[in-house]
């Protein structure tokens, strides 16, 4: 078998560190903005690149593309093309990984996103999914004081066995300094927020805003939408774990 020629997009920080991991393990390895060959390779994108379908079209013919969610036009240029598509965020140990980085991140935003001691603040965390999971574990491992909110009975049997109390979404939201939202959903609209204190400080950890704008600009609240937070905090990690996936997937 031959050494596999991949292709990254280095444009995302996090890639960088995917092609170095790569380049040590001996691969053949190039950025997009160096490569010279025009046949099939391996082309490697960020989860978050959103393409467009001439982008698509430029990927020689019969190569394996590794990247995030495409729609179902994309998805058929793909298979004209018989190019191969691994979706990066349907692998479940990359996304626990990440999850746990996102945790991490979340921690040093929340400490600088607010003018209280992380120790003083009482903290909502809506969802109990893997990020929510992971953040929970780490906000416990510290001895943070918080509570879970979700309209899942299942997460919130698992999380009572935290040892935390769990409270669906209808919840009032009045006695709490931080809210951190997991729920690709609007599930903090204008009303739930006039009840929250005017100092509270919100981060949104959702791939789908749980907020409007307009409600947070209107209440003036501190808010942080952050997206991608393994690669803008822990990039060289979160290109290793990238680069496990991609080998991973590799051999499916």
């Amino acid at each position: 078998m031959k050494t596999p020629n991949f292709v990254i997009d280095t444009s995302d920080t996090r890639m960088f560190y995917t092609m170095r991991y790569m380049q040590n393990k001996k691969y053949k390895v190039c950025s997009i903005a160096n490569n010279t060959e025009t046949g099939a390779a391996h082309y490697c994108f960020s989860p978050q690149k959103r393409f467009t379908n001439d982008e698509l079209m430029n990927i020689p013919d019969k190569s394996d593309l590794f990247c995030g969610n495409l729609n179902d036009v994309q998805k058929r240029i793909l298979i004209a093309k018989n190019i191969n598509y691994h979706n990066l965020i349907t692998d479940e140990i990359f996304a626990m990984e990440n999850s746990l980085l996102t945790a991490e991140g979340a921690l040093m935003l929340v400490i600088r996103g607010t003018n209280v001691s992380i120790f003083n603040a009482k903290i909502a965390i809506f969802g109990y999914g893997r990020v929510g999971k992971a953040v929970s574990t780490l906000f416990k491992g510290i001895g943070a004081d918080f509570d879970i909110f979700t309209d899942d009975y299942n997460e919130r049997s698992l999380a009572r066995l935290l040892g935390k109390k769990a409270f669906d979404l209808n919840s009032e939201l009045d006695d709490y300094d931080v809210i951190i939202n997991t729920i690709p959903a609007k599930v903090l609209p204008l009303a739930k927020l006039k009840g929250a204190k005017k100092s509270c400080y919100i981060l949104d950890l959702a791939s789908f805003s749980g907020v409007e704008m307009c409600d947070i600009n209107s209440l003036g609240l501190a808010y942080d939408n952050a997206l991608g937070v393994p690669g803008k905090y822990s990039p060289k990690t979160a290109g290793e774990i990238l680069a496990e996936c991609i080998l991973r997937n590799l051999e499916v």
